[in-house]
């Protein structure tokens, strides 16, 4: 497995987003964003409704240091295979991937950061998947760390679902601050 890697985006700095959906979501979350993040129930469905069979929530439990998965909209479902509502990341996460992701998803949340990331999945048998993401920090209605939004948005190569990560080639996550962007993504 490849590219397992950080890259922090110089402050000030929006993400460029190539899916234009994407794009739907990070603008809903700067225009709801109280402070660095944007409060759990400030999220509009009605608004990011082009997203929603994309959209996945993980809720973070500081007392295990785990996420569990509260939203999977249906083509994430789709694309692994099974729902993963109210499944934690280590039943759905390959364990050679654990940490990496926990220390990402932890970095979104904290720090806190927008992230995004492509990922490409090349196996031997030529049938090339890939996926785009973006995910961003959410609050409690108190402004206190809450978990992590995302949508990410599939090209399976044909096939029902993903197949075996094992084969993954990733591009870096880049996290791109929160503190010092400015009040709108470019449009």
């Amino acid at each position: 497995m490849g590219g397992q890697r950080v890259v922090i985006a110089a402050p000030g700095v929006w993400p460029t987003l190539k899916h234009p959906r994407l794009s739907t979501l990070l603008a809903h979350w700067a225009a709801r964003r109280q402070g660095l993040r944007m409060p759990r129930s400030a999220i509009e469905p009605a608004t990011i409704k082009t997203c929603l069979p994309n959209i996945w929530l993980y809720r973070f439990l500081p007392e295990d240091n785990d996420f569990v998965c509260t939203v999977s909209g249906e083509q994430v479902n789709e694309a692994w295979g099974t729902s993963l509502m109210g499944k934690r990341l280590g039943a759905i996460m390959p364990e050679s991937m654990m940490p990496f992701t926990l220390l990402v998803y932890r970095r979104i949340l904290e720090m806190p950061a927008i992230q995004t990331s492509r990922r490409r999945i090349a196996p031997p048998n030529g049938v090339e998947q890939s996926s785009e993401r973006l995910i961003v920090p959410l609050s409690d209605d108190n402004g206190r760390p809450y978990g992590i939004l995302g949508v990410t948005f599939y090209s399976l190569g044909g096939l029902a679902q993903l197949m075996n990560r094992s084969e993954e080639v990733e591009d870096a996550a880049v996290l791109y601050p929160c503190a010092g962007l400015p009040q709108s993504p470019p449009r």
